[in-house]
C-alpha cells in the first residue's frame, strides 16, 4: 500500500505545482502563453522595441519529411533558410539572402533582422496571436499574421 501512495501523491504535488504556476500568472496581470505554430504568412510588426519593418514579411512553410523552409523580405532583399520548432524551441537558419543593394538604412535593418532571425532560440504567442521570437541576448521580432487576400 505504500509504494502505491507515494506516486500518487507524487502526481497530486506536480499537479498542485502546475495550478500555482497558472494561478501565479493570472494574479501577476500577464496574459497567459499560448501555444502555436509558425506556419503561414507572417509580417514584421515590431523589431526590437523599435518599431515594424516596412516591407518586412516571413513564411514558416513545414514542408514535407524534415524539410521545413523560412523565406522572407526586411524590405530589400529576399532570404531563405531552414526551421524548426519544438514547443516553444524554435531553431532558424541558416540564411542564404539575394545580393540587391539598397538604401544604407535599409540594408542596415534588413541585417539587424537576419542576424536576430539567426539568434532566435525560442517563441511565444500572445493572446492576441502574434509571434514572439527570442533571442537569448534579449533581441526579440514581433510578428503578426498576414492579412488573408
Amino acid at each position: 500500500m505504500r509504494t502505491l501512495l507515494l506516486p500518487l501523491l507524487f502526481l497530486a504535488l506536480v499537479g498542485c505545482r502546475e495550478q500555482r504556476q497558472e494561478l501565479g500568472q493570472a494574479m501577476s496581470g500577464k496574459p497567459p502563453v499560448i501555444s502555436g505554430s509558425l506556419e503561414g504568412e507572417w509580417q514584421i510588426a515590431d523589431l526590437n522595441g523599435g518599431g515594424s519593418v516596412a516591407g518586412g514579411s516571413l513564411m514558416f512553410d513545414p514542408g514535407d519529411q524534415g524539410t521545413s523552409r523560412v523565406s522572407g523580405t526586411a524590405g530589400c532583399n529576399r532570404f531563405n533558410g531552414a526551421w524548426k520548432q519544438d514547443g516553444s524551441t524554435l531553431k532558424l537558419g541558416p540564411f542564404a539572402s539575394t545580393m540587391m543593394a539598397c538604401p544604407p538604412p535599409a540594408m542596415e535593418v534588413e541585417q539587424r533582422v537576419v542576424a536576430l532571425l539567426e539568434a532566435v532560440n525560442s517563441v511565444s504567442y500572445t493572446q492576441a496571436g502574434e509571434a514572439i521570437l527570442a533571442a537569448p541576448d534579449g533581441r526579440k521580432l514581433k510578428l503578426m499574421r498576414a492579412p488573408k487576400p
